[in-house]
């Protein structure tokens, strides 16, 4: 949650510094958005104790899938617009690695240089706990250099993969682009504000106004 926070926050300050406006931001206007709140509550949704390890194994791959799937669902239906292409992509590969191994696999060397005084906790959980929508890495895991490989200390002591910094990444384009605005429409504002002076300006525009 700290990261894509993170990548909102940027990605809006970079549109401002660009010349953008919060109102421009506000304006812009995303396609069918509740998906997006929703596949990120699926995300974050835990897996309740269905009785057996397998039973909340499959429940807990098929939500993450699930909300994956909601996500895609909403970045294809706004991939018009600058860095949803880039979203995709981020959120496809996570997709692809979680399909073909039941999960998310977790470095363990990973997660000790993030370190923090939840490791031990974290290790002990993943290995108590494995497949419930992350793992430590097993023997038959593929695709490995697109899991949880990327350790970032600060500012969230936790493990990404590459797709979770493409996709943070696109999010960040997304703000950006949205509150900075279309160039050509930048550009009309200024050169109409520029035409209504010149009018203002000009004295036949003066003694028309004092001989009505």
């Amino acid at each position: 949650m700290l990261l894509i926070l993170a990548a909102v926050v940027g990605g809006i300050l970079v549109g401002l510094a660009l010349g953008g406006s919060l109102t421009t931001l506000s304006n812009v206007r995303f396609r069918w958005w509740p998906l997006a709140l929703l596949g990120l509550f699926l995300q974050l949704t835990p897996v309740p104790h269905l009785g057996s390890l397998h039973a909340q194994h499959v429940a807990a791959v098929g939500l993450l899938l699930t909300s994956y799937v909601v996500l895609l669902t909403f970045v294809a239906l706004n991939f018009r617009l600058p860095g949803f292409a880039l979203i995709a992509a981020g959120f496809a590969l996570n997709l692809l690695v979680i399909s073909v191994n039941g999960g998310m696999p977790v470095n363990q060397r990973a997660l000790e240089i993030a370190g923090g005084p939840r490791y031990v906790a974290t290790v002990t959980d993943l290995l108590e706990h494995g497949g419930a929508k992350h793992h430590l890495v097993r023997d038959d895991d593929v695709l490995l250099g697109l899991s949880d490989v990327i350790p970032v200390s600060w500012p969230t002591r936790n493990v990404f993969s590459v797709g979770d910094l493409i996709a943070m990444l696109g999010i960040g384009w997304v703000l950006a682009a949205a509150t900075k605005g279309a160039a050509g429409r930048h550009r009309l504002r200024s050169r109409t504000t520029r035409q209504g002076s010149d009018v203002s300006d000009r004295p036949e525009a003066v003694s028309g106004s004092r001989s009505a």
